[in-house]
């Protein structure tokens, strides 16, 4: 396999627009894949596309034809290394599933129970529109089910995450409020919030009933979360 491949930018002021072109050579076709994207002083944005080619000149052929195209439009060749300055942003994992129903959880409960209380929080983070892009994108039929309350969080994070919530599922602000709020030393949310709103009285917190009801008593103390740590991060 062989690989041809092109770099043109677009400065601006606040962020450098680009398309990556590359050929990609497979045993009865050539794929151009263009990726088209933002470079921002902290971060890079990705949206690749796939045309498929009977034969290499036809692929060559369309790339130059692209390339030309942009260059018209201001954009310039440049070196590919200048794609790969932005460090990636870290990936930080907030909650398994697994680490609940392979761990202390109770044997008479469905495996289900074990998505119920971060899915309580996946469903203010939907409802609030507080999802990252990717997943805005790829999960938007089931976010809308959400958002109607025809699926809960707990069905969602199982079905559409497969019942691990990390920061790549976040927007960037939902992100940092929950570094503080789901912090694992300092869990104000499962510990506090879950366990004395849904779970008083109850066995453990994977008792408390996956109900939209449940949710609309949670949701406020979520909110109060939230304003407050708005509140602090204003100068």
């Amino acid at each position: 396999m062989g690989k041809i491949e092109l770099v043109l930018i677009k400065p601006g002021k606040t962020f450098t627009d680009y398309r990556h072109l590359i050929i990609t050579e497979a045993t009865e076709v050539c794929i151009l894949n263009i990726i088209k994207g933002r470079l921002y002083p902290d971060k890079k944005t990705m949206n690749p596309t796939y045309e498929p080619y009977p034969t290499k000149q036809e692929t060559v052929d369309r790339l130059n034809e692209l390339a030309n195209e942009l260059r018209t439009k201001g954009f310039v060749e440049a070196q590919r290394e200048v794609l790969f300055q932005i460090p990636e942003k870290e990936i930080y994992v907030y909650d398994k599933a697994k680490w609940h129903y392979e761990g202390d959880f109770p044997k008479e409960l469905d495996i289900t129970q074990a998505y119920v209380p971060t899915g309580m929080f996946i469903t203010w983070i939907i409802k609030n529109d507080m999802i990252g892009k990717q997943s805005g994108k790829n999960d938007a039929s089931d976010i809308e089910l959400v958002k109607r309350n025809e699926m809960t969080g707990a069905q969602f994070y199982r079905k559409n995450w497969d019942g691990v919530l990390s920061s790549k599922e976040l927007s960037d602000e939902a992100d940092v409020f929950a570094r503080e709020y789901l912090d694992i030393h300092n869990d104000l949310y499962t510990a506090v919030d879950f366990t004395n709103v849904l779970a008083t009285g109850l066995p453990t917190i994977y008792h408390a009933q996956d109900s939209i009801e449940n949710y609309h008593i949670l949701e406020p103390i979520i909110t109060e979360r939230y304003r407050d740590w708005k509140s602090r991060q204003r100068p």
